[in-house]
């Protein structure tokens, strides 16, 4: 099964300052757009996905809020304003983990305390990882597998030395394209390829 993660700079553990980012530099509502790409098609969703939300910006510990797909709840309407409140709820349930701690929530959220960085290396020592930048193999050209693991950024641009530790590390470089497109739009294309494979 696909997974995305993703590396977002929003708020993580105060939802009031969670959702007052929407609409500014923090750009929270990226993040419903993400979500539904992602995980919904018509009249149902990918089971066989996980999506994995990284948000950075936090006093203590970077939170991952990690959706199945498999065992996705109920998240309160697909709406931006319900799946950004969904996620601002989770994150106050998750406000005081410790280090590489988790819950899942009442939505049936994983939320773990964990970092980006350390994720990815997780994934590297486990299975075949592409990282999204415009210079790689084109997604049409590549081989790929049905349990990929694909690293993307937000609206903001992931560090060069960031991307560049990761490609040392064995992370594949992918493009999607020669236009550059939002995160949620590169996640369709790529599920849209898996698609037509048949992966």
């Amino acid at each position: 099964m696909p997974e995305f993660i993703v590396r977002a700079h929003a708020a993580a553990t105060d939802p009031a300052r969670f959702l007052g980012q929407v609409g500014t530099a923090g750009h929270v509502e990226y993040l419903a757009r993400i979500i539904v790409n992602a995980l919904f098609i018509a009249k149902g969703h990918r089971a066989d996905t996980t999506l994995t939300l990284v948000v950075e910006n936090s006093t203590d510990y970077s939170r991952a809020l990690t959706l199945r797909g498999e065992s996705l709840g109920n998240l309160n309407g697909l709406t931006e304003p319900e799946l950004l409140e969904t996620l601002a709820n989770s994150l106050f349930e998750a406000r005081a983990l410790a280090k590489e701690a988790e819950i899942v929530t009442e939505h049936g959220i994983r939320v773990s305390a964990t970092s980006f960085e350390h994720l990815a290396k997780q994934r590297l020592a486990a299975c075949e990882v592409l990282l999204l930048d415009r210079k790689g193999e084109d997604l049409r050209d590549c081989e790929l597998r049905g349990d990929a693991v694909f690293l993307l950024g937000d609206h903001v641009p992931m560090p060069r030395k960031l991307q560049k530790s990761l490609v040392r590390q064995g992370a594949r470089p992918l493009s999607v394209g020669p236009v550059m497109l939002h995160t949620a739009q590169c996640i369709v294309v790529i599920q849209n390829e898996f698609d037509r494979r048949g992966l």
